[in-house]
């Protein structure tokens, strides 16, 4: 197989398990007024579900990138996905909540951290150009997945009942094992980092005493191989903490707020399918979204995108508050589709800041750290939510918090640029 072969097969691997992520962060809700009316439960009670996503992909998102440095992405990727299928499979037997939400949400979490890791990092090895365009070519599958999965679990629900969709379910997410296994080995990373970053560390390995070299590990050496090993120099950028309140008030508000619009409908008077059809709009006007946004994020200067990211960001979060507002179901597909088109293209843009901001050798390291704290407050975040729909006795407040989080990490995305332009200055 050649490598361009090797190249875009890794590329449509990406994409698929992007919809697998979006069908565990988007699509779960789905499952709530079943699982409610099931085992008695609350909103504060079952959003620990997609709670538990959420902190099991930031478990993975710490660990992973170690597990990588010992562990082929091969055998990582096809793991995760065999895993994962058997973890849903056995949850269809549950008898207790925290059952489905230890298979279902913790591990699922867990091993879905580990398949987009292992692909993505792949992605920026094998296309040196052109990133923004395969980024969001492959992040195109949260935007497949939610417009697929949405609706597809509801029938599934109303066919097979909760525990035979779950069936169904775990033999979609032991695909990527199929494709893990054509995985080819990983070109090295291009070498992209800052000259003067480069030189400071031979600087330090230079100036390394002899004497600790002699007398084996100190507790220098040692610390240093553990900050090497772990990239634990990372956290001491002020652009990391920058990165992860931006993603994280992102996240809150697409993967954590509006997946409430699902009960909400129902609520309302819509019809189960009119309210997973509400997710499906998002996903499918994301797909010409991502399109657009690749076009012109290789076509504007990089402090320009990030200008061009904070307006859209901010305007999606002002339409959330008209979802708020509006009850008719042709009014609330309409203002969903507007919000898939001016978010719809972010997400990838923000795995593209860090490579800008980090460079593609730090990528694994940088992405598996913002993911972690992001994730770990998204799954509070979720779980917040939900108790605060107990306490005021409507879904509605969840989409007002979804719209003032956007309006939040506009405001971050506009500190990272300023950061960046600062940081060119002084070069």
């Amino acid at each position: 197989m050649t490598s361009l072969n090797i190249s875009f097969l890794i590329l449509a691997s990406g994409t698929f398990v992007w919809t697998l992520w979006s069908a565990a962060f988007r699509c779960y809700p789905t499952f709530y007024q079943t699982l409610m009316v099931e085992f008695e439960l609350k909103y504060g009670d079952v959003s620990w579900l997609t709670g538990f996503v959420q902190g099991g992909y930031g478990l993975g998102n710490l660990l992973f990138p170690v597990i990588y440095k010992h562990v082929t992405f091969r055998i990582g990727v096809m793991t995760s996905a065999i895993v994962s299928s058997a973890a849903i499979f056995i949850s269809s037997f549950a008898v207790t909540i925290w059952q489905i939400y230890v298979c279902c949400g913790l591990v699922i979490g867990f091993c879905l951290a580990g398949t987009i890791i292992g692909v993505f990092t792949m992605l920026p090895r094998h296309f040196k150009h052109n990133r923004d365009v395969i980024l969001q070519i492959a992040c195109s599958g949260l935007s497949m997945g939610s417009f697929i999965y949405c609706p597809l679990f509801q029938i599934l629900i109303d066919g097979f009942q909760w525990r035979g969709a779950l069936w169904i379910i775990s033999g979609i997410f032991l695909q990527p094992a199929v494709s893990g296994a054509l995985l080819g080995p990983s070109p090295p990373a291009a070498e992209d980092e800052p000259l003067k970053e480069r030189k400071c560390a031979q600087v330090e390995q230079s100036e390394t005493p002899v004497r600790e070299v002699k007398n084996g590990a100190t507790w220098r050496l040692r610390l240093r191989h553990l900050c090497e090993r772990w990239d634990l120099v990372i956290f001491l950028k002020l652009e990391l903490y920058l990165m992860v309140f931006a993603w994280f008030t992102f996240a809150l508000s697409f993967y954590s707020a509006f997946p409430f619009m699902i009960p909400y409908g129902n609520k309302i008077g819509l019809t189960d399918i009119q309210a997973s059809s509400l997710a499906s709009a998002v996903g499918f006007v994301e797909l010409g979204s991502r399109v657009f946004y690749s076009v012109v994020m290789n076509r504007i200067p990089q402090s320009y995108r990030y200008i061009f990211l904070t307006a859209s960001i901010a305007f999606a979060g002002l339409f959330f508050f008209l979802l708020a507002i509006l009850k008719s179901y042709a009014g609330l597909m309409s203002v969903s589709a507007i919000i898939g088109v001016l978010g719809g293209g972010a997400d990838a843009v923000y795995s593209a800041i860090m490579i800008d901001l980090f460079g593609v050798t730090k990528y694994p390291s940088v992405y598996g750290y913002t993911n972690v704290m992001s994730y770990i407050m998204g799954m509070l975040g979720t779980v917040t939510l939900g108790y605060v729909i107990d306490l005021c006795g409507s879904e509605t407040i969840a989409i007002v918090i979804g719209g003032c989080s956007l309006l939040l990490s506009s405001g971050f995305v506009l500190l990272i640029n300023r950061k960046i332009r600062r940081k060119h200055a002084e070069n």
